[in-house]
């Protein structure tokens, strides 16, 4: 696993939310948690290197705090969040009571903060969630092949290829991989922590991917 710092990650945060919100053209519909639930994740987080960062509530909404940045916690569910376009913040409490925030890039980045003044967690498996079902209409509109849009690698000779395999979505790279849906428009490739979404607009189909400390972007074909 690569390893960073907390200064690193936090820089990463605020500049991946800059860069990348013109191509967030598609939202899915705001998941809504109870004020009750969000209360518990309020308070001081510590990094394993000792470094601080504060969660804050306002209204009914999260946020990280440092000195000069300020992020939001969207809700992906009641434990699940996207903090910027690319990481993803999960809160896990055991049974004791203590809890972590496990704060992730999705592809080799992760962090697990303690709450300050909070038990030392001993974590457990979290339950299962519930399986998102999406139409097959929705599904099928996502397959075909998919071109990264110029000027983000030397290359431009790579492909991704999304198919549909029953009810569910493959992505065939190197080998097949399934595509967990978490709404109509979040997948998560089975095995792994890395996020990919759908955004449909009027030119079509893009394919956001979340790779290392940025996002890829790729265009889907048209078909004949």
């Amino acid at each position: 696993m690569r390893i960073a710092t907390s200064a690193a990650i936090a820089a990463g945060v605020l500049a991946l939310t800059i860069a990348v919100r013109p191509v967030q053209a598609q939202q899915a519909a705001p998941v809504r948690v109870p004020t009750s639930v969000l209360e518990r994740y309020v308070g001081e987080w510590v990094y394993p290197d000792g470094n601080t960062v504060m969660v804050r509530l306002s209204g009914d909404t999260l946020f990280r705090e440092i000195p000069g940045q300020r992020v939001p916690f969207v809700p992906i569910s009641e434990t699940l969040f996207r903090l910027g376009p690319v990481f993803t913040a999960e809160f896990v409490m055991d049974q004791s009571g203590g809890i972590t925030q496990i704060l992730t890039d999705g592809t080799g980045v992760e962090f697990r903060l303690r709450r300050k003044g909070s038990p030392a967690a001993k974590l457990a498996a979290p339950p299962p969630a519930a399986e998102v079902r999406v139409p097959r209409s929705v599904l099928e509109r996502y397959v075909g092949v998919y071109e990264y849009i110029p000027g983000q690698m030397k290359r431009t000779d790579l492909t991704i290829v999304v198919r549909l395999k029953g009810d569910k979505l493959i992505r065939q790279m190197a080998e097949e991989e399934t595509l967990t849906p978490i709404s109509e428009t979040r997948f998560r490739v089975a095995g792994t922590s890395l996020m990919m979404e759908f955004v449909v607009d009027e030119a079509g189909v893009t394919l956001v991917l979340g790779s290392g400390g940025q996002q890829m972007l790729a265009r889907l074909k048209p078909k004949r």
